[in-house]
């Protein structure tokens, strides 16, 4: 009896640890951007701002396909097999060598959008620094470090790592002319931080060369999640692109903004989220623990977005200090409740579905509802600019929640 309250104590003590550990990865990933922002929107200027945030957003959606769902299925594989180093040194290796693959492929389509599309071979060199964000991202094995439960040490190397060169970037970016250092630094970060994850990973198995046979076993497993990663990068990632390509570098800077803010507040439920996948999949009363969650969720983001929405302009003013972005006070507001719709969808549509390995169900639900969310983003978009974009946004994000909610009560009867 002993022994269990024992096992259960460290099992929440170690649950804790990568909640704090996850937290602060996820908020060094959110907030050095968002703490840079002001100070790339005042020495690059708003247009210029914009055309890096496009770039990025690039990136961003680069990174989606080379995580290929293993984020999911990965870390429920070798959560399951924690005990088994052959097993996890098996997954982890073939694992590694789709990512490694898929890097090589992605790059390759990148050299195509620079060679036809006009918007990329404007500015190849920006694009290409860029993708090393996508390197350092997919190289780094956070699915192997969440499904092991232990992401205290490489949390510590990668926060210093983008730390540091975050700091590069306020000591030498100072005009418009120094836009190329931006992607350069940051990418910089990424990518030391993503090999020093990779190194300190390989500490933790051995070397077994993969199989064909695994490969595909393992591909063919992630496509479902892969499917809705994709799905969700075109309802956030592809807003800066689609206005980037319907509007100009100017307004895409002021929406970029909003999102940067929005999404280092939504980064608060990612890493919780994260951290309780692996040990929410080998428990039995998934259900019961979604319900006592809810509330918790709900309330936190209720509070945060009628923060964001009555202190607004205040907020804005205190971040940017500029008066383009502020005169967009309204949609500001708007896309301040994505803080409470997120949470929840993602608690349903995640955290509930992703445990219940119902991979498929996920697929459709996040499937049908991005081809929605970009349906209304390019027409609306097109009819009403960034206001159109902030309302797509809002209204995807309602019907994910809304979706969500129903499938969880549907199988939970």
């Amino acid at each position: 009896m002993n022994e269990i309250k024992t096992k259960n104590k460290s099992q929440k003590r170690l649950l804790i640890e990568n909640i704090v550990s996850l937290s602060l990865l996820q908020w060094v990933n959110y907030l050095v951007p968002l703490l840079l922002i002001p100070f790339l929107v005042r020495s690059l200027g708003i247009e210029v701002f914009g055309l890096v945030m496009f770039a990025q957003s690039v990136s961003t959606i680069f990174i989606i396909f080379s995580d290929l769902g293993f984020s999911i299925t990965g870390t429920r594989k070798i959560s399951i097999h924690t005990d088994d180093k052959k097993q996890i040194s098996e997954i982890f290796w073939d694992i590694t060598t789709i990512k490694a693959a898929t890097l090589i492929l992605l790059f390759g389509v990148l050299l195509i959008l620079i060679a036809f599309v006009p918007k990329f071979s404007k500015e190849p060199l920006l694009f290409i620094f860029s993708y090393g964000v996508t390197i350092g991202s997919t190289v780094f094995p956070s699915w192997f470090f969440q499904g092991i439960q232990k992401m205290k040490t490489i949390t510590v190397v990668n926060a210093t790592a983008k730390l540091i060169f975050a700091l590069l970037v306020v000591i030498y970016v100072s005009s418009p002319e120094d836009y190329l250092l931006v992607p350069l630094f940051n990418s910089s970060g990424f990518i030391i931080a993503g090999f020093s994850g990779l190194i300190y990973a390989t500490r933790h198995v051995t070397f077994l060369m993969p199989k064909l046979k695994n490969i595909k076993a393992q591909i063919k497993e992630s496509a479902p999640v892969l499917l809705s990663s994709i799905s969700i990068t075109l309802y956030t990632s592809s807003n800066v692109l689609i206005l980037g390509f319907l509007t100009n570098n100017t307004i895409t800077g002021v929406y970029a903004s909003f999102e940067k803010v929005i999404l280092a507040l939504k980064g608060v439920y990612s890493p919780i989220y994260q951290a309780m996948f692996p040990w929410l999949s080998m428990k039995k009363n998934i259900n019961k623990f979604i319900r006592k969650t809810e509330i918790y969720v709900f309330i936190i983001g209720l509070i945060g977005s009628f923060f964001l929405i009555v202190f607004s302009r205040q907020i804005l003013q205190t971040l940017f200090n500029n008066e383009l972005i502020i005169s967009y006070n309204k949609g500001f507001q708007l896309i301040s409740t994505v803080l409470l719709l997120a949470g929840m969808n993602m608690l349903y549509n995640f955290l509930f579905l992703s445990a219940k390995k119902e991979y498929i169900l996920r697929m459709k639900i996040l499937g049908t509802t991005s081809l929605i969310g970009l349906f209304l983003s390019i027409t609306l978009t097109a009819s009403y600019g960034i206001y159109g974009t902030i309302i797509a946004v809002v209204s995807t994000e309602l019907i994910l929640l809304i979706w969500g909610y129903f499938t969880y009560k549907k199988l939970t009867l």
